[in-house]
């Protein structure tokens, strides 16, 4: 196979789980900067706005900058650009909504649908669904099934943005993994093709599978959401696989003689 010349990384369960760095983060950037392979963090976070999202992993101790990061919410950002909406309702938490227009209660041109955490209920579902049946466009930031807390998996987002779905058949715009104009964005900032690009993440459907649909090489790591049961049930099969983001150095060299 070509060199890989650039890495995309997931950021929750890969470099991180809840407040806790995982052990290697640090060396594997490190190292990839040593050997000239650039990267870019590529995440589904919809919690933080970028700037913030940035400041918390540097808080946390990673070594990472503002413009290495590519958020779902900022990508939610651009697709309202793109389409030329701007009466938005935002289903985001507030500090998620710095880059959007003011959010609006009454007919909204869009609703932008991202991570509420507990605060989802039957009262906002009708809402929302009353609102998209009366013409407005549903911007899912994602379509995430669940993620990792320190509590353990976690309900997420998608799992709302499906029922909005069937109840009004009209389709999400999805903006983030596995959506291919979200790697696709990565993939220009690194300037390489996608053979030469190569995917780390814990989520079978939004890294690996999203990832391979787009032409790269797509690694698993065996932190965050990963469980051996679902990979063993699953029809996705990662390129590699590694323990943690801590084996990405050993498996770049692996691959050179190949």
């Amino acid at each position: 196979m070509k060199r890989i010349k650039g890495v995309l990384f997931d950021l929750d369960g890969v470099f991180y789980v809840g407040s806790t760095l995982i052990a290697g983060g640090n060396e594997t950037l490190a190292w990839l900067r040593n050997h000239g392979i650039g990267y870019r963090f590529v995440t589904n976070n919809t919690i933080l706005s970028r700037s913030a999202l940035t400041s918390k992993l540097q808080g946390l101790g990673l070594h990472i900058k503002e413009d290495e990061l590519l958020s779902a919410n900022y990508a939610g950002v651009l697709q309202l650009r793109k389409l030329g909406l701007k009466r938005c309702r935002l289903v985001l938490r507030p500090e998620a909504q710095a880059d959007y227009p003011p959010s609006v209660l009454d007919k909204p041109e869009a609703i932008v649908i991202g991570d509420i955490g507990n605060s989802w209920d039957y009262n906002l579902l009708n809402s929302l669904m009353n609102q998209l049946l009366d013409g407005a466009e549903l911007i899912a930031l994602h379509k995430g099934r669940y993620f990792q807390t320190d509590d353990g998996l976690r309900l997420d987002s998608g799992a709302f943005v499906a029922a909005l779905e069937h109840a009004t058949g009209k389709k999400a715009h999805v903006v983030g993994k596995p959506h291919a104009a979200f790697f696709e964005l990565g993939s220009a900032q690194l300037d390489a093709s996608p053979n030469e690009l190569l995917m780390v993440g814990d989520d079978l459907i939004n890294d690996i599978e999203g990832a391979q649909g787009v032409g790269y090489h797509a690694v698993l790591v065996q932190t965050g959401k990963f469980r051996q049961d679902l990979v063993a049930q699953s029809a996705i099969t990662p390129d590699g696989t590694i323990s943690s983001v801590a084996g990405l150095p050993d498996y770049l060299s692996s691959l050179k003689g190949k």
